[in-house]
């Protein structure tokens, strides 16, 4: 039987994954990335280590809500391998932690995933019963995509459980609503349970023509688990139309599909169908081989009586133990008499040096109580510290500016202008700390970037820059040279050297070394030439010159079609 709640999209996994290798998250995202792969790894082993790596990082993160999506996940992987047991285990963890945060949508879809196990153990009331709650509730919600999803589980549970003409008709409402959602999933899942209804009455031709279309539109969405069963199926229709060549090639294929992907459930009932069908070829090597692996998964699924035994053993192994154990210390009471002073002695030095073990506990709870106060304390008066500083930096930015309004001459304003731009430079660096709390540290690609960009504004010029730039995070000592080394290179390169330039260029990268960092910031402009290179009372030269060397670095200008500022610093 085909029932939904698992989403398997290769595209999409393997693109998680390529996001996964690539990028460092938090916590929290890694566990909902994790979570992601899982609902869409086209195999099934992979997805569930995937969902299981996803409870061990929400777990970590105490996070209760991705912890029970992580459980929702690992019941959906564990039912399809045919492990009931735990599918069940999963589902009802799940659904108790959505409970306690009162998540009714959430509960909705783990009680559908407990009613697939409960179909996939033949307790078709059951099933029935917690899919018609389901439906209840997407409904009331307007949930119309889950709504038709958790119908066509119910009219297969309708179909498994014979009730064949309510099957038929909850597959018909499907088919009707998707008119207006018109999403291809629904209607190839629709389809095939459909086609296994027609099939159970008979109708072989309607079966068929249901069935070949949701094989091809669930291949497309690389859905193999519906794939096998809807072909398997169709080998059993052509197999009683009497058509045995395609009967065994439908069969067969599903069967290699089940092998492939590692469904038990699947595999035991493929391989059953292949022993009845080899054997009335009177082809009985195979039909052994089938046999063989029919009992092979047959013995390793999950067997309710199997476990009812088992835990009556146990239950009874337990009651056993207990009365060997009174009977032994019945025996012995006799001796127990004389160490009872003894035993006093010790009960009364245990409560005293609980009680001593107590009050220490206490008074550590008070002293780390206290610390994490002066750490909450010492947080908050570095964030207002670095927020003082900051909106001190701006005020002086903004006394610069109005000051640059009220001047006539033009060399004037730009060295107001340029003092302005060093400051905000500072503002940056201040503002950054200030969202971080604690850190003394700040990411340089986000720093350079927002410095740039903001440069580029205040200026007001046409320029969209390229960079490339590690994400690393460096110490305010370092940033703050760094910062306004990149200020007077970007700023000189705006204000200079894009004169009649149409098509203005500016790249700017900073690369992470055993060295240390290697910054280049390149234009297309009209050159720096060795004179101005040499010019003396350039207060941006001598800036830049006085950082690099402050940082124990080298610089290197090419003028080559634009000009080109190589620099190495030790950080």
């Amino acid at each position: 039987m085909c029932q939904l709640g698992y989403g398997q999209d290769r595209k999409k996994s393997d693109s998680l994954l390529d996001l996964l290798k690539a990028k460092n998250f938090t916590k929290k995202e890694r566990a909902n990335l994790l979570e992601s792969i899982s609902f869409y790894h086209p195999k099934l082993d992979s997805a569930l280590y995937f969902a299981q790596e996803s409870l061990k990082v929400s777990k970590e993160i105490d996070s209760r809500l991705l912890e029970a999506q992580a459980l929702e996940s690992i019941g959906m992987l564990e039912q399809r391998l045919g492990n009931y047991s735990n599918a069940l285990s999963a589902a009802f963890e799940a659904l108790t932690i959505y409970e306690e945060l009162n998540l009714i949508d959430n509960q909705a879809a783990v009680q559908a995933q407990i009613a697939t196990v409960y179909a996939a153990l033949q307790e078709y009331q059951s099933s029935i019963t917690y899919l018609k709650k389901t439906a209840s509730i997407y409904k009331d919600l307007d949930e119309k995509i889950k709504y038709a999803l958790t119908l066509i589980n119910l009219g297969e549970s309708y179909r498994v459980a014979g009730m064949l003409d309510l099957a038929e008709t909850t597959l018909l409402d499907v088919l009707e609503l998707n008119k207006v959602l018109d999403i291809e999933a629904i209607s190839g899942y629709t389809s095939g349970n459909l086609g296994m209804v027609y099939a159970s009455k008979n109708e072989f031709e309607k079966a068929k023509n249901a069935l070949k279309k949701a094989i091809n539109i669930l291949k497309i969405l690389q859905d193999d688990y519906c794939v096998s069963i809807y072909l398997a199926e169709l080998g059993d229709i052509y197999k009683k139309e009497g058509n045995h060549d395609l009967a065994e090639k439908y069969l067969l294929e599903a069967f290699k599909i089940a092998k492939k992907i590692g469904l038990k459930e699947q595999i035991q009932d493929f391989s059953k169908t292949l022993v009845l069908f080899n054997q009335e070829k009177q082809d009985y090597k195979e039909a052994f081989k089938y046999q063989n692996i029919y009992q092979t998964y047959h013995d390793s699924l999950v067997n309710k009586e199997n476990i009812k035994k088992v835990e009556q053993l146990k239950a009874g192994y337990i009651i056993n133990k207990r009365e060997l154990e009174i009977e032994r210390i019945n025996e012995i009471s006799a001796t127990r008499k004389n160490i009872v002073i003894g035993l006093s002695v010790v009960i009364v030095l245990f409560i005293v040096l609980s009680y001593l073990l107590y009050r220490l506990y206490n008074r550590i709870r008070i002293v780390n109580a206290d610390l994490s106060k002066k750490e909450k304390e010492k947080a908050f008066l570095l964030k207002e510290l670095n927020h003082r500083v900051k909106n001190n930096l701006q005020m002086v930015s903004s006394l610069l500016n109005l000051q640059s309004r009220s001047l006539s001459e033009n060399s004037d304003k730009e060295i107001i202008v340029s003092g302005k731009n060093r400051v905000e430079a500072l503002s940056l660096v201040h503002s950054k700390l200030y969202q971080e709390g604690l850190e003394t540290k700040i990411n340089l690609k986000e720093y350079v970037e927002e410095l740039v960009l903001n440069l580029i504004y205040g200026f007001g010029v046409e320029l969209n820059p390229k960079f490339n730039i590690d994400p690393i995070n460096i110490d305010v000592n370092k940033a703050i040279p760094i910062a306004l080394i990149l200020n007077e290179i970007v700023t000189n390169a705006i204000k200079h050297a894009y004169k009649d330039n149409p098509n203005p260029k500016l790249e700017i990268s900073a690369l992470s070394n055993e060295k240390g960092l290697h910054v280049e910031v390149s234009d297309n402009g009209k050159g720096f030439g060795p004179t101005e290179r040499q010019k003396k009372n350039s207060l941006g030269l001598q800036l830049i010159n006085s950082l690099i060397d402050q940082l124990d670095g080298s610089v290197n200008i090419e003028s080559n079609e634009g000009t080109q500022w190589k620099i190495n610093l030790v950080i």
